[in-house]
């Protein structure tokens, strides 16, 4: 898992911006989707940024993986990250 190389990632304090420099777009983050991007970044496995997620913030385990896999999936479908 990596962002391609046209992707810039730059964390931000109100969370991230995502830049595709092929198609000049821009992604934007709140906080939490800059902590799932610096894990994807460190190429942590969705397993992993799930855990590293889960002693950071409250709630309910499977609902988070299920936002992680949401979140990466939206970078996906823009060209932001490949798996």
């Amino acid at each position: 898992m990596v962002f391609p190389k046209y992707v810039k990632v730059r964390q931000e304090r109100f969370g991230a911006v995502v830049f595709d420099t092929l198609k000049e777009k821009v992604f934007v983050s709140n906080p939490t989707g800059a902590d799932i991007l610096r894990l994807l970044g460190e190429e942590k496995s969705i397993g992993d940024i799930c855990d590293e997620l889960s002693q950071s913030y409250d709630g309910n385990p499977a609902q988070l993986k299920v936002e992680v896999n949401n979140f990466v999936d939206e970078l996906r479908k823009r060209e932001l990250f490949i798996i």
